[in-house]
């Protein structure tokens, strides 16, 4: 079975317009602007946040994509041990105001333990993983036997499982770090912007049977707006502090 990674978000978690990070940026700011003749206050200038979204994470079951009698044996193995679930992940940078743009960007999912048991699910892999020098197309990507995700080749035969890419843009850095709260960083590239939508897969690694699993979604940015650097976040809910959204993945 192989899953069509689509061209756009269509079920939207969070819609808005990116925040400043702190309350203080935006005063910081104010000499900055009039500096360079701005002739505008920064509470104008910061309606040119750029506007993203976030997807609702969609999961599944991985051993649900095999069939029982040819399951490779390390992968058999593995999955008498844990429940693996597939999840991928989502976020949008729409077309840039004309005085705006991303210049960086960090989409950060962090898996929660189970609150009753406490048990906790890790990040078993990831992808994409790096991405720097020019966009892929028509990419697939399978799991080999040790569950880590790799390109598949026609040279490597068939695969019963895989995931289709339309389209990577550069550059993308994604990391497991303490296998909790993965991360991928997005960077401008040669359009000098962060645009358009992101689709990310993570393999999730939790113990037998546990119950119920959940995700605490953040996204920053660095932003360019009107000719000043400014730290920025996608917030919860407008008016509150908060910058996680928590989301159900399995249960």
């Amino acid at each position: 079975m192989w899953l069509q990674t689509p061209d756009t978000i269509e079920h939207v978690l969070a819609k808005r317009q990116l925040e400043p990070a702190s309350e203080e940026e935006p005063d910081q700011s104010t000499r900055k602007w009039h500096r360079h003749g701005a002739e505008v206050t920064p509470r104008e200038a910061l309606r040119s946040l750029p506007v993203v979204e976030i997807g609702i994470p969609e999961t599944w079951l991985l051993s649900d994509f095999y069939s029982p009698r040819k399951l490779p044996r390390p992968i058999l193995a593995k999955l008498k041990e844990a429940d693996f679930y597939l999840v991928r992940l989502s976020c949008s940078f729409l077309p840039p105001h004309e005085e705006s743009s991303v210049e960086w960007a960090r989409f950060r999912a962090t898996l929660l333990p189970h609150p009753t048991t406490k048990e906790q699910p890790l990040a078993f892999d990831l992808y994409p993983s790096e991405v720097v020098q020019a966009v892929k197309r028509h990419l697939k990507i399978t799991l080999n036997p040790l569950l880590k995700f790799q390109e598949w080749e026609a040279s490597l035969g068939s695969a019963e499982f895989g995931i289709e890419y339309s389209e990577i843009i550069p550059r993308i850095k994604g990391y497991i770090g303490d296998s909790v709260a993965p991360i991928w960083d997005y960077s401008a590239g040669s359009d000098r912007t962060v645009q358009g939508t992101k689709w990310m897969h993570l393999l999730v690694k939790a113990p037998k049977g546990m119950t119920g699993g959940h995700v605490q979604l953040e996204l920053e940015a660095d932003v360019l707006v009107k000719g000043t650097h400014l730290s920025a976040v996608l917030r919860h809910q407008q008016k509150q502090a908060s910058t996680q959204l928590t989301v159900p993945l399995w249960g």
